[in-house]
């Protein structure tokens, strides 16, 4: 889906020209972020499963989630992925709040972003969130709903996400991308003072990241 350009583009100056730039770059590097955060959660899957499989239902459900994220894997890179089938392996393992089944469903919103359809995914990830806010994969739900959210221009759902992300788990790893897709989010409403207030607060929270040296740098233009 192609992302709404910023009006009198023409008109901007070389400061703002710097912020569009670097707006477009996240928002088209969104399937990328998404892809490296399930990418890393594969080898902390693995490490726990080769621990604690015992044997019992809840190892079997874990063991079967694992082997369905490195299938995940591996369609992404076939040249004719049959995603229906895979989602509907997925959609059996979802059964109630555990983290197997919170995975399975996170899995599928993965696979419906991975053939752009957002809608899909969208409800997918909001379903994984639902099923348990507890567990780190949460925060990752939220925003990859948001990124959704966002491609399809649904700004104000997804600006209420990525705030949900920050102010609900400002621990977590993706709380810095969830704040500076806000500020990006207000910059693109025209909203500058808030815009340039979200920057200055993601370049003081977290200053040694790549989004918080970004942000101070906006912030400065701004």
């Amino acid at each position: 889906m192609a992302k709404k350009n910023l009006d009198n583009e023409v008109k901007l100056t070389a400061e703002q020209k710097l912020i569009g730039k670097i707006s477009d770059f996240f928002v088209k590097k969104r399937v990328a972020v998404i892809v490296i955060v399930a990418i890393i959660i594969v080898g902390i899957v693995a490490g726990v499963v080769a621990v604690n499989v015992v044997g019992n239902a809840k190892a079997k459900a874990q063991t079967e989630v694992y082997n369905l994220e490195a299938e995940y894997n591996s369609l992404r890179v076939a040249d004719n992925p049959d995603w229906n089938a895979y989602i509907a392996k997925l959609s059996s393992c979802v059964k109630n709040s555990s983290y197997s089944s919170v995975k399975a469903q996170y899995l599928i919103g993965l696979s419906y972003y991975d053939q752009e359809d957002y809608k899909n995914a969208l409800d997918a990830f909001e379903k994984a969130y639902s099923l348990n806010t507890k567990i780190y994969l949460a925060p990752l739900a939220l925003c990859n709903a948001a990124a959704c959210a966002d491609s399809l221009d649904n700004t104000s759902k997804a600006l209420d996400l990525y705030n949900t992300v920050y102010n609900e788990y400002p621990e977590s790893g993706v709380a810095a991308r969830a704040m500076f897709n806000a500020g990006r989010i207000y910059y693109q409403m025209n909203n500058v003072q808030l815009a340039k207030a979200t920057f200055e607060q993601v370049a003081s929270t977290f200053a040694n990241s790549e989004y918080g040296k970004i942000a101070a740098n906006l912030a400065n233009v701004l």
